[in-house]
């Protein structure tokens, strides 16, 4: 899961916390379009189509918000409720970038809902009654479901050009094996230098326990199909995003493979793989959520 920018806010009521929310979203829409104007100034096209495709989806989340505000309070949205600085939660920079594609993009629109969510999420843990908690958690939710279709369409650019390698299937679950082992070796070695550069500014990492983690699934692999694992060499300088998106892939790479593999026993075992790089994703989500909940009841 992504992590968050800024620490969420403190809502009064209902009206503040779905005002917020639908601002939220139109924000999103007009950063997806003005990133979609970049990308046909540099003629990328289909870069440009699915920043628009994006700005609309953001645009149907607004609407539903504001369709919730009448259900729920009888009145529509106030904007004039709104009495908090926008949380910067959005990754324009990346979106940006002159080597993006589509898989970048989905992976950018992904780790926006994720941080939404995470958003909402800490909403509920600090909301001040219960109705607030659950609506709070009623929009967590919301994101969530909107992250897991955003992956789809990932796994879908992931196929066809964001990854040229993952067109290759492992046919046999030992090719699986195989190729697991050498992933989750290579990303073993990059998040054991990332955690130890976090720790060295004095900040906190779960990138040590997912490091540990993947060198174990590596090992496990290695040893059903008495394969030898050499020496993966750490990067010179590791960073964070990075970090993620290593964590992203790798989830995207099994989950390809459980998604378009005839083999059941590759499927069954693809999935394994798939559920274990969703749990390391969330225990970094995790940290960071301890991390901003300890900082504000110091």
């Amino acid at each position: 899961m992504a992590t968050l920018k800024t620490m969420p806010p403190l809502f009064g009521s209902a009206d503040e916390l779905l005002a917020m929310s639908h601002a939220l979203e139109k924000e999103a829409a007009s950063r997806y379009l003005d990133l979609a104007a970049r990308m046909r100034l540099r003629q990328e096209q289909k870069l440009a189509g699915l920043f628009e495709f994006l700005a609309s989806i953001e645009e149907k989340h607004a609407v539903h918000i504001a369709a919730r505000s009448l259900e729920a309070l009888g009145k529509p949205i106030d904007l004039a409720r709104i009495s908090w600085e926008m949380p910067e939660n959005f990754d324009e920079e990346e979106g940006s970038s002159r080597v993006l594609t589509p898989y970048r993009a989905l992976a950018i629109a992904v780790r926006n809902e994720e941080r939404a969510f995470a958003f909402y999420s800490y909403v509920a843990a600090e909301a001040p009654e219960e109705s607030m908690r659950k609506l709070a958690e009623e929009l967590a939710k919301d994101e969530l479901e909107h992250a897991f279709l955003l992956r789809r369409e990932r796994r879908k650019a992931y196929r066809e050009k964001g990854r040229p390698e993952a067109s290759q299937l492992p046919v046999t679950v030992e090719e699986l094996y195989a190729l697991g082992a050498e992933t989750e070796w290579q990303a073993a070695a990059y998040h054991r230098a990332l955690d130890e550069s976090l720790i060295r500014d004095k900040k906190p990492s779960a990138f040590g326990a997912v490091a540990s983690d993947e060198s174990r699934c590596a090992l496990e692999l290695a040893g059903r199909i008495g394969l030898e694992l050499g020496e993966s060499r750490p990067p010179d300088n590791a960073e964070i995003e990075h970090g993620l998106r290593l964590l992203e892939e790798v989830f995207d790479r099994y989950a390809d493979i459980a998604e378009r593999s005839k083999n059941e026993k590759v499927v069954q075992e693809a999935q394994i793989l798939a559920e274990r790089a969703v749990r390391r994703l969330s225990l970094v989500h995790g940290s960071q959520a301890n991390s901003l909940l300890e900082g504000r009841s110091a």
